[in-house]
């Protein structure tokens, strides 16, 4: 296995990612900053690419360590339980609760607010599973879940998180080099593509007569076209609840004050014809209670309907 990574690298890698950070990473760690730049480096001589890049005062991960990203947590994870000091039994020992969520909400909104749970109720243990797919929750033992779509799942209970909105988002140096002040200024840009996202109806929402762009930069993961724009490549039309952070620290900016509703919201599910432990209930009136004291994105941002047909 002389291919592979140290482990200190591996962790100072996943800790700058996860903090944006060298200097946090390295005090997460007990490393100097130096330290962890050294390991950064060495990974991105060990794979040929670049892995971060300065954005104002933080290190954004490239798209090519989103990916990695994933892999090394995985990996991380897989090696601390392995090595973990058994547990004491105790008669009250609980399981963790399991949660399933969609990709693009679990990498964002989500995980911005599971550190706060467990801070609030470190007696609960939370495993977050994340795929796209829709899970058989009774079969694979999953307490709840987070679905993007219309609602009604045959086997399960829903709530409404909340609804979901498009505006074209960008970076503010990118926003300022091509003067982006009206819709018409996006002739100037490049539009970054996502099929679940389509440009056509916001186009005419904001007046616009063109076609959906043929053109352009295409992505079929919500968080790495936000990355794109991130990074200063375009004008991504985003997901109002997937940017939110990116867009309240100041590294995305919405240029116009228009937006459009989506076809889909943000459900939380839970199996039916099973009693919910306590704690997954518990969890469940805790993300309820989080999405509904949220304050909207874009507070300024007009939301219109598209049009259809």
């Amino acid at each position: 296995m002389s291919h592979l990574p140290s482990l200190q690298t591996l962790r100072a890698f996943e800790a700058a990612g996860r903090l944006r950070s060298y200097s946090k990473a390295a005090e997460e760690l007990g490393l100097t900053h130096g330290a962890v730049s050294h390991r950064i480096r060495e990974l991105e001589q060990r794979i040929g690419k670049q892995l971060f890049r300065r954005v104002g005062n933080a290190m954004a991960p490239t798209t090519d360590a989103l990916k990695l990203l994933g892999n090394v947590r995985q990996g991380l994870s897989l090696l601390e339980q392995a090595f973990a000091p058994p547990r004491a039994l105790t008669t009250n020992a609980r399981r963790p609760i399991v949660v399933a969520s969609v990709p693009s909400l679990a990498s964002t909104w989500l995980f911005a607010r599971l550190a706060q749970f467990r801070a609030e109720r470190p007696e609960i243990d939370v495993e977050l599973r994340v795929a796209e797919q829709l899970s058989d929750y009774k079969k694979e033992g999953i307490d709840v879940g987070i679905r993007l779509g219309l609602g009604g799942w045959s086997g399960l209970n829903a709530a409404k998180l909340f609804d979901e909105a498009l505006s074209p988002v960008c970076a503010p140096a990118y926003r300022d080099r091509l003067a982006l002040q009206a819709p018409a200024d996006l002739a100037r840009a490049v539009l970054l593509r996502n099929a679940w996202t389509p440009w056509a109806r916001w186009f005419q929402a904001a007046g616009l007569d063109w076609p959906e762009p043929a053109s352009g930069p295409m992505y079929d993961d919500a968080p790495l076209l936000l990355r794109s724009a991130l990074d200063g490549q375009g004008v991504a039309l985003g997901r109002h609840w997937l940017a939110i952070e990116e867009c309240r620290a100041g590294r995305l900016v919405a240029p116009f004050d228009l937006s459009v509703w989506d076809d889909f919201s943000y459900w939380l599910v839970w199996p039916t014809g099973r009693a919910a432990n306590a704690d997954a209930v518990a969890f469940r009136e805790w993300l309820q209670a989080q999405a509904a004291g949220e304050v909207h994105p874009y507070p300024a941002t007009r939301i219109v309907a598209a049009a259809t047909g």
